[in-house]
């Protein structure tokens, strides 16, 4: 019989779920932060959205591992008070070399996770609350950045600035000379982002031959299909064949420390 085990990540914004058998992920969703304990008669499942697969509901929480990785304390200690966890299984480190002591583990995670899955070397842009870039190369940390996101970007403008208005993103590539304000915020903010990305994968390009490019995150699949719109259609199609979104990543680092042959479970 396979076995069931859920992988969790206690994000800055929300918890992001996903169910697996053994090495294959079945399912996975994503629940809000607690602000209040979740009903003690259905305890783990109450964080559970009714969606789910009926499989995965119908089991009983205490036969579920928990394999957990949080970057929110408060939400931590929100979730261990939750009973039965006895079967929680937090992790706090992965076998990821070169890290300094700062790195986010979010940031780890996805990083192990796409070089686990997808090979090495490889550069991951998490489209987030923050925009980042981290890089690894046989299993070793190299480097990465930080910059605002999408949302974070448009709502800097209009938090820092006295009369330009809250913007939502666009659905497409605005054009580059607007003749109104909001379109001036989103060309500005999207064709800097995208310039951002594509200054970095030129960057990360310089020091290795074909690496793996993955974006994720929330705006990680818009951030995708943008870049891919903008700079490499007829362009760089070798590029584009190695250029993908995957939302998964941190799950795969998760599932590549589970089933690492060298631990004993």
């Amino acid at each position: 019989m396979m076995s069931n085990w859920v992988a969790l990540v206690i994000g800055n914004t929300r918890w992001l779920w996903s169910w697996f058998q053994e090495r294959e992920l079945k399912y996975f969703w994503h629940t809000g932060h607690l602000t209040h304990p979740p009903h003690t008669e259905r305890g783990l499942h109450s964080l559970w959205t009714d969606q789910l697969p009926p499989q995965l509901l119908s089991l009983p929480v205490e036969s579920i591992d928990i394999w957990a990785i949080s970057v929110v304390p408060g939400q931590t200690q929100a979730f261990t008070n939750i009973q039965p966890l006895a079967r929680v299984r937090w992790i706090n480190c992965l076998p990821l070399k070169g890290v300094y002591s700062t790195l986010g583990l979010d940031r780890i995670a996805s990083l192990w996770g796409a070089g686990q899955h997808y090979g090495w070397p490889v550069l991951v842009i998490d489209g987030g609350t923050a925009l980042t870039f981290t890089g690894g190369a046989d299993a070793t940390f190299i480097g990465g950045a930080i910059a605002l996101g999408v949302r974070a970007h448009l709502a800097a403008l209009h938090h820092y600035t006295a009369a330009l208005p809250q913007i939502d993103i666009p659905l497409d590539i605005p054009s580059r000379w607007a003749n109104n304000t909001p379109h001036a915020i989103q060309s500005g903010v999207i064709h800097t982002i995208l310039a951002t990305i594509h200054q970095f994968i030129h960057s990360w390009e310089q020091h290795y031959v074909k690496p793996a490019i993955l974006f994720t995150g929330g705006d990680g699949e818009y951030l995708h299909r943008l870049y891919i719109q903008h700079y490499q259609i007829n362009q760089n199609q070798a590029l584009t064949n190695r250029t993908w979104f995957d939302p998964n990543l941190m799950f795969w680092g998760i599932s590549a420390y589970r089933n690492d042959d060298t631990r004993r479970l």
